[in-house]
């Protein structure tokens, strides 16, 4: 009883301390960000309304901080190998938000996350197996290297899956709080019904799910903060580690559908990667009603958003609302995919 006190308390903990890191810090950060004029347009506000970015360092100090907690109540390197990965992909994406990189050069500095994060399988016992398990069918046979091969894939992908959906006031906090709360509830079911229950891959997720929930409060409409592609690749990235040392990745997958779908969309319309910042045309625009419109222009990309908003015009709120009911929707298929896969 004593042991599961103690281990309580320490996954709270965990989860507390990036959460009132970001709380307590947000504000002065904001304000310093004002302060030194780094501001980016609301886009999609009439006017432009001027709005502190990029947050992400921010974001990922509280994380981080939240692993290295989980690593040392739990004795355990599995967060620090998460937190480095992350760590890279924030890089990755501060460089990108100061000096703006090109579309094909992002995803390949992005390797370099995954490359870290399979580094540390070399000091950290059983970090992921190298087999995925489908619900009712069981366990693939194993294969290191395909696996980790496609491991080190995986954090360019859903790093640039996680950044493609950060167009709207909330979408990215939404998106990263609903997926990320799937997540934990997969990893959970995967640990309580395995042999061998690791609660270090537990609380591994804890600091996405609140420096996510904490962003949440000043990035939903209307935004006081945004916080650039640092802090989306970094969620990314994050979200992708966590997946994989928790051995939950058919789930994940899931519950990630609607930024892969709108992946799809984006690239074959531009067909190729191309810098957001640097297309011709938007995918949206904003009518004389005040609601957002899909773009009828025959070069515009094809996103998960123009192709919800060729139904009817909305508003910004309506839109996110919608962006995230389908997030939520693949959640709840994510997590009944974790129990048929552990529970029964």
């Amino acid at each position: 009883m004593a042991s599961g006190l103690a281990e309580g308390v320490s996954l709270f903990i965990t989860f507390a301390v990036p959460m009132a890191l970001m709380l307590l810090l947000m504000p002065p950060y904001l304000k310093y960000l004002r302060r030194v004029g780094k501001v980016s347009d609301d886009m999609h506000k009439t006017p432009p309304v001027k709005v502190p970015e990029p947050a992400g360092p921010l974001l990922f100090v509280a994380a981080l901080t939240g692993e290295l907690v989980a690593g040392w109540f739990f004795h355990s390197l599995i967060p620090v190998a998460v937190g480095l990965g992350a760590g890279v992909a924030f890089a990755v994406g501060l460089a990108d938000d100061l000096y703006v990189l090109g579309g094909k050069t992002k995803p390949l500095l992005l390797l370099l996350a995954g490359l870290a994060f399979v580094g540390m399988g070399g000091y950290v016992q059983n970090l992921y197996r190298p087999d995925l398990t489908f619900p009712l069918l069981g366990d693939t046979s194993p294969h290191f290297i395909i696996y980790t091969a496609l491991a080190v894939v995986a954090f360019p992908v859903v790093a640039n899956a996680f950044n493609m959906m950060d167009a709207f006031n909330g979408e990215i906090s939404w998106f990263s709080l609903l997926t990320s709360l799937a997540l934990l509830a997969g990893v959970i079911l995967h640990q309580a019904f395995s042999a061998g229950f690791s609660t270090a891959r537990v609380a591994s997720v804890l600091p996405l799910v609140a420096v996510s929930m904490a962003f949440l409060v000043y990035n939903r409409y209307p935004a006081r903060a945004f916080d650039g592609d640092s802090g989306s690749l970094m969620f990314g990235a994050m979200f992708a580690g966590l997946a994989i040392t928790g051995g939950v990745e058919v789930a994940a997958i899931i519950a990630i559908v609607p930024a892969i779908l709108n992946s799809f969309y984006t690239l074959s319309s531009v067909r190729g990667f191309v810098e957001r910042r640097k297309m011709r045309s938007r995918p949206t625009f904003i009518g004389s009603d005040g609601l957002l419109h899909a773009s009828t222009e025959k070069d515009a990309p094809n996103t998960l958003v123009r192709l919800v908003l060729l139904a009817s015009p909305l508003s910004e709120r309506d839109l996110v609302r919608s962006i995230v009911a389908l997030t939520a929707v693949a959640c709840a298929f994510s997590i009944g995919i974790s129990v048929l896969t552990w529970v029964y």
